[in-house]
């Protein structure tokens, strides 16, 4: 028993080592500062502060990757979240949709973002009930100009 108990541990310890060199892209891609939210001058800078500090490493292309990223298979789930949050909203591609603003809304709404594990690594982003409500506010004027 001791000896299969041996064999299982040297087989996953090996597997993790070889998982290593099978590492997910973490180069974030260029931006366009045209494109990018923080360069709107339609959004408040109040606005801004708090999609960065809560939203912009999973929504945008200025992800700052944490040393965790860089250990498989960790990488491979920190790198696939990444991936799914920028192509459903992206503010280094900002176009200030109203499906954006709708998933921002719905996201504020439900308390969907930031997801439960990144708050807890990320204590920082957590989003307060004033980050809510500037957030929302935001939203609802956005929606209010385009409707006029």
């Amino acid at each position: 028993m001791k000896r299969l108990i041996r064999s299982a541990a040297f087989v996953c310890t090996l597997g993790l080592a070889a998982a290593q060199f099978i590492q997910p892209n973490t180069i974030n891609p260029p931006v366009d500062p045209a494109r990018s939210i923080w360069n709107d001058k339609n959004v408040d800078p109040k606005v801004a502060d708090v999609l960065r500090r809560a939203c912009a490493d999973c929504h945008s292309h200025e992800t700052e990757w944490p040393w965790y990223a860089k250990i498989s298979p960790v990488s491979w789930f920190v790198a696939r979240h990444v991936t799914d949050g920028r192509a459903k909203l992206n503010f280094s591609d900002w176009t200030s949709s109203p499906d954006q603003m709708e998933e921002i809304y719905d996201s504020i709404a439900k308390a969907k973002m930031p997801l439960p594990g990144y708050s807890v690594m990320h204590p920082g982003a957590r989003l307060s009930q004033a980050d809510r409500d500037v957030l929302r506010h935001w939203v609802d004027g956005a929606s209010a100009r385009a409707s006029l």
